[in-house]
């Protein structure tokens, strides 16, 4: 398997996560046949059919059948919510029929105050299992002989935590850091015209694995994200996001 190509910001989309490469189709078991970056894209585009009906929060409440796990508020206007999906929860079926897939679900949903209507690709949706599974696949894939040279891993390794980094500089908004990790934030706290979020991940959130490859870390290990937010909503300052082990 190659590395991935280098991030295009031309063709980002809203949620400014993508490289320039067409979504492609999904494999048996999930998007896993994927980069982190097409994922991200299927994960908004592939849905977007069956999501588009459902435009507020209580409308998505009644199409998964269970209220969300949780709901963070990432600016004045403006909320997350995150709804953790299995086979219990009628909206599994056709959010799994989409992609292709039989994994536990995360759907992502950003919602305006007030019950509004949410904007169109405001939803994302995840497997339940870390991304890491494609990080190691591109580090085995410079085995030889069924030895995998110290060098060509290191070089691979360093090749995948600059496009981690990547992906993580093109994710300026709540939203599109929520669909990068495939979770809600799990706590923000507002002050000074900034919100504070901190996303948590373990082996079982979808970006956990390009979180842990942004700062070289350790695929087991869990990694916390915290990220300072404008009030209003609006791109995120450079450099304002910091990832670190631990829960």
């Amino acid at each position: 398997m190659h590395a991935s190509p280098r991030v295009s910001p031309a063709v980002l989309t809203a949620v400014a996560l993508v490289l320039g490469l067409a979504a492609g189709p999904a494999v048996a078991d999930g998007l896993s046949g994927l980069t982190p970056s097409q994922e991200a894209r299927g994960s908004i585009t592939k849905t977007r059919g069956v999501l588009a009906p459902y435009r507020t929060r209580g409308d998505m409440v009644d199409f998964v059948g269970a209220h969300p796990r949780r709901c963070a508020e990432v600016s004045g206007n403006a909320s997350i919510c995150v709804w953790p999906l299995s086979k219990r929860e009628r909206g599994w079926r056709p959010l799994a029929d989409a992609l292709h897939t039989g994994d536990r679900l995360n759907l992502v949903c950003e919602f305006p105050e007030n019950d509004a209507p949410r904007a169109d690709d405001s939803c994302s949706v995840h497997s339940q299992r870390s991304n890491r599974r494609y990080f190691r696949g591109q580090l085995n894939a410079v085995a030889k002989g069924g030895r995998r040279p110290r060098s060509a891993v290191l070089k691979r390794r360093a090749v995948l935590e600059t496009q981690s980094r990547q992906l993580l500089s093109q994710a300026k908004t709540a939203f599109a850091l929520s669909t990068l990790v495939g979770d809600a934030p799990w706590e923000c706290l507002s002050g000074n015209h900034y919100s504070h979020c901190t996303w948590k991940t373990t082996a079982a959130t979808y970006g956990h694995g390009t979180l842990a490859m942004s700062i070289g870390a350790d695929l087991t290990k869990k990694v916390r994200m915290n990220c300072k937010l404008p009030g209003d909503g609006t791109d995120r300052a450079p450099d304002s996001c910091t990832v670190v082990i631990g829960d």
